[in-house]
């Protein structure tokens, strides 16, 4: 099993940056409005899953890999 700890999102952050010839700042806020996009999807399976992953709250994008990561089966 591949174990992806926190601080591996912002290697990756880091890494997408690169490979995209930007600022990691400019992947936060793509990927921030990403992550406020699924939020308010309206679709209500969706949202319920969203809801069930984060909550309430809206996740970092940092958060937000870390936890999509958890779920996937490689």
């Amino acid at each position: 099993m591949l174990r992806f700890k926190k601080k591996d999102s912002k290697e990756l952050l880091k890494r997408v940056a690169k490979i995209h010839g930007c600022s990691v700042s400019e992947i936060r806020e793509e990927m921030q409005y990403a992550i406020e996009e699924a939020r308010n999807n309206d679709d209500p399976d969706k949202q319920a899953e969203f809801q069930r992953l984060f909550g309430n709250r809206t996740p970092s994008p940092e958060e937000f890999i870390y936890t999509i990561s958890k779920k996937l089966k490689v």
